[in-house]
């Protein structure tokens, strides 16, 4: 049986909310998620990418909206990686612009980010607009939802 993850990233990737909103969003997910096999509050020095598992289908330009080559994402995801994910930013094939990884169209969401709440096989299929608005409070930080099947 495959396991269905919730993930709560901050928009900014850089962005590291306080100590005490962690504690505060951790109580929160808490009240919200009961019935979930696992929360977890994950914190990286550096950047990382923050998948959705089996539910990746395709990336898409923010600018053109053309589909993106799955080879192409993958390289650059790869050498950004290398480099710590210090510089999203990249050139795209299909119109040229300069965009960050981070705003790229991810058919089902992903993202990336430094802090990560994650809930393991909640007992919902998503968050509603007043918990959302909520945790954002608490954080201090608008969130990226992203659900991630493995």
């Amino acid at each position: 049986m495959s396991d269905n993850v919730l993930k709560l990233i901050p928009s900014d990737p850089l962005f590291m909310p306080s100590q005490e909103a962690q504690d505060k969003a951790e109580a929160f997910m808490f009240a919200v998620l009961p019935e979930i096999d696992e929360l977890s509050i994950d914190i990286s020095d550096s950047i990382i990418f923050v998948d959705q598992g089996e539910n990746f289908e395709n990336v898409s330009c923010p600018i053109c909206k053309s589909v993106l080559d799955t080879d192409w994402w993958s390289t650059v995801i790869n050498e950004a990686s290398e480099a710590g994910f210090a510089d999203l930013n990249k050139t795209v094939p299909c119109c040229g612009a300069s965009v960050s990884l981070n705003d790229l169209c991810y058919n089902s969401p992903a993202g990336f980010a430094r802090f990560v709440i994650q809930a393991r096989n909640p007992s919902i299929t998503d968050l509603d607009e007043n918990s959302i608005k909520e945790l954002e409070g608490i954080l201090g930080c608008g969130i990226k939802i992203i659900w991630a099947q493995y």
